[in-house]
């Protein structure tokens, strides 16, 4: 083989070992960074919880979390983080079905808005061990539909539809209780409550009739009022006339002496005298 030919060969193979080389030292700088290392930025409005042992889930093994912010360095291999939001988080959930005390089913739509505190970020990750997407469709939907079916087991569903507020704090209550248990803080809650039809119609039949009833007690105190009236312009009359009856008695008594009376004055003894000497 020629000289050349010889120096080129060795160049080549030198070119296709340093390119396998360089392949060989990626792959293992990134089963490195994958398993091994790897750097974490956690931004602001945001806590990170980071976990010391490689199944985190299990729960059987005591396992070591603490709060980071900013960059972190971690082994994937033997470390987890999860990053949660401090800022307030909105879920909304559709067509819960709730009982009231009398058995009519209502129909809920909540809207929970909620923030997560922080210095509890380790209380949440140790309970649930979940991002906060994954709680809102677990743990957050089964204890907001619990706290809207227990608040509404107390209200009659008169007092549910004409006590709505109350009930609404009802909830709060015991939402606030259940969420506080793994560090959740409730900001307000919404339940778009929808009431039945069969409600509406024993609403609206009540409150015509309970216009009908004021109508007819109207009606009845205006009749009440004109016998009144009546009777006061009954005895009113009843004493003019009766005023009238007696002046008139009167002149017709005069009437009657003066008719009666012939013009001449009485006359006393033998020589007519007016007046009588009553000591005689």
């Amino acid at each position: 083989m020629p000289v050349e030919e010889e120096k080129k060969v060795k160049k080549g193979g030198k070119k296709w070992k340093f390119l396998l080389i360089l392949l060989l030292i990626i792959v293992i700088g990134g089963v490195f960074s994958k398993f091994f290392m790897q750097i974490k930025h956690i931004p602001s409005g945001y806590i990170g919880v980071k976990s010391s042992i490689g199944n985190p889930l299990d729960n059987s093994v005591d396992y070591e979390v603490k709060l980071v912010k900013g960059y972190v360095i971690f082994m994937p291999l033997y470390t987890e983080i999860i990053v949660y939001p401090t800022t307030i988080q909105t879920a909304a959930y559709d067509s819960i079905k709730v009982n009231a005390l009398d058995g009519t089913e209502f129909i809920v739509k909540p809207r929970v808005s909620y923030l997560l505190d922080e210095s509890k970020a380790e209380l949440l990750y140790k309970n649930e061990k979940k991002s906060l997407g994954e709680i809102n469709n677990s743990y957050l939907k089964e204890v907001v539909a619990h706290s809207y079916s227990t608040a509404a087991g107390t209200f009659s569903s008169d007092s549910l539809v004409s006590n709505k507020n109350a009930f609404e704090i009802e909830v709060n209550r015991i939402l606030a209780s259940k969420m506080g248990e793994i560090g959740l803080i409730l900001k307000n809650t919404n339940s778009n409550l929808e009431i039945p039809q069969k409600i509406k119609d024993i609403i609206a039949l009540r409150s015509q009739s309970l216009q009908n009833a004021i109508l007819a007690e109207d009606k009845m105190k205006q009749a009440e009022a004109e016998a009144e009236i009546q009777l006061l312009e009954a005895r009113t009359k009843s004493k003019e006339d009766s005023l009238k009856n007696s002046a008139m008695t009167n002149l017709a008594i005069q009437k009657m002496f003066i008719e009666k009376w012939d013009g001449k004055l009485p006359l006393y003894g033998d020589t007519p005298k007016i007046y009588k000497n009553i000591t005689e």
